[in-house]
């Protein structure tokens, strides 16, 4: 229940990714609680499980290309939800102390506008994590349910054969047989949903902090045009010194809010490199993994599985590039606004001051990893090049 004297920001905090978080026990928190700890130990499992499993097979059976990819499609997914889940359980304290400082500066803001302004931002991040979080589900559902209705088929016609495990992957062969199977089939039904889970969570943080970050940047832009509204300067051709001093004072809480948000980001971008870059290097290979699997694909049952697959890989590269858009476009439009207000109507030291934050803001804040920036423009760049790559695939097919 949130406080009435929270600010509407409070409702919408991490609303999604939060859900998702706590279910493999890797929200930031400090203590961490016992029964985090026991969740996160279970996820970690049962996803590496899935990902040595899964790949493994997919290198025993590359002479099929189909059957390879099946696995590896999942397989890879889950290896890098692997990395994921360590880095976050990993830095757990810094994430809780940067969640905090987050916090802080955005509850400290009480204009409406301005909280009104926050809250559209995060509605639209929850959204595209929930989008996330189901299109996954959907995934795993499908890989799930699938075996369960070829095999109720084959029993209903009559017809040789038993279940299948919902993914294709290298187990000891007393888990795959009685009375271990079902329970072998569990096990790889939570490797799926704490995968999604995992991954929809850390997806969904980053794209939270990164509006977040913007609705800051945000802010500032509005404080600096507050400044000179509040002035009614329009009568008057040149700032008095009265005037000047207050300028430079409330410039001042502005530039040190300003310096905030630039060290969450900078913060931000040093504990998700590794991870971005993982993220975005596997991209290309699940999205041209996945669609060939659609293209090559007989059984409609696997066709529709691999299209929400192909959804929730869209979506998980969308949320970064959009997130990384956001943040870049919003940290240099606080130049264009220090440009548009009356500067040339200040004395000497008051236009020294506004053009050492113009210079500053003239550099854009970017989510920077090594060889790219996530941006949409990166977004279109990643579809192209998988687009390329089934291209050549299906010259050798």
């Amino acid at each position: 229940m949130i406080d009435g004297r929270e600010p509407a920001i409070a409702a919408h905090f991490y609303r999604i990714p939060r859900i998702s978080g706590q279910i493999v026990g890797i929200w930031p928190q400090h203590p961490r609680p016992c029964h985090a700890q026991i969740l996160f130990m279970f996820a970690l499992a049962v996803v590496l499980l899935g990902a040595v499993g899964e790949c493994l097979y997919g290198f025993v059976h590359l002479d099929n290309l189909v059957t390879a990819l099946e696995a590896f499609c999942p397989g890879t997914t889950k290896a890098v939800c692997v990395l994921k889940l360590c880095v976050f359980f990993g830095s757990h304290r810094r994430w809780h102390d940067w969640v905090q400082r987050l916090r802080g500066m955005l509850w400290a803001h009480h204009r409406p506008e301005g909280q009104q302004m926050l809250v559209e931002l995060s509605t639209i991040a929850n959204r595209l994590s929930l989008l996330l979080l189901s299109s996954g589900t959907m995934t795993n559902t499908a890989f799930n349910v699938q075996p369960l209705i070829m095999g109720l088929y084959r029993w209903m016609s009559q017809r040789p054969g038993q279940i299948e495990l919902p993914f294709n992957i290298i187990l000891p062969t007393f888990a795959v047989e009685p009375p271990l199977f079902p329970l072998s089939y569990v096990l790889l039904t939570a490797s799926g949903a704490c995968t999604v889970f995992a991954f929809s969570f850390v997806d969904g943080f980053f794209l939270c902090s990164c509006m977040y970050i913007c609705g800051g940047f945000r802010l500032v832009q509005q404080d600096i045009r507050r400044v000179f509204a509040d002035l009614h300067g329009d009568s008057v051709e040149v700032f008095t010194e009265s005037m000047n001093v207050d300028i430079r004072r409330r410039l001042g809480v502005i530039v040190e809010r300003h310096n905030a948000i630039i060290d969450l980001c900078t913060d931000l971008t040093r504990q998700f490199t590794v991870i971005v870059l993982m993220h975005f290097l596997s991209a290309a290979f699940v999205l041209c993994s996945t669609i060939l699997d659609i293209m090559l694909n007989t059984s409609s049952l696997s066709g529709l599985t691999y299209i929400c697959y192909t959804v929730a890989a869209l979506t998980q590269l969308f949320l970064y590039c959009y997130g990384g858009n956001h943040v870049s476009e919003s940290s240099a439009a606080v130049a264009d606004v220090l440009y548009d207000i009356e500067w040339y109507k200040c004395d000497a030291r008051t236009r020294k001051m506004i053009l050492m934050i113009l210079r500053r803001s003239q550099r854009a804040k970017t989510i920077a990893v090594p060889f790219f920036t996530p941006s949409l423009t990166a977004f279109g760049s990643i579809l192209s090049t998988a687009g390329s790559y089934i291209t050549l695939l299906k010259t050798f097919l």
